[in-house]
């Protein structure tokens, strides 16, 4: 299954949960993937946005 626009953060979290050890780790690299300008997040509904 792969990226899909407009997925919530939960959305990918359940979708790789397996993937992590734990949420903290699942969020660093939400972090990373930001930090690097590959994606963005919607603050008011929490939609994620790939570049």
């Amino acid at each position: 299954m792969g990226k899909s626009q407009g997925e919530t953060v939960q959305d990918v979290y359940r979708r790789t949960q397996g993937v992590f050890q734990d949420a903290t780790e699942f969020l660093h690299a939400l972090d990373v993937l930001f930090v690097l300008g590959m994606l963005t997040i919607e603050v008011e509904t929490g939609s994620i946005s790939y570049a």
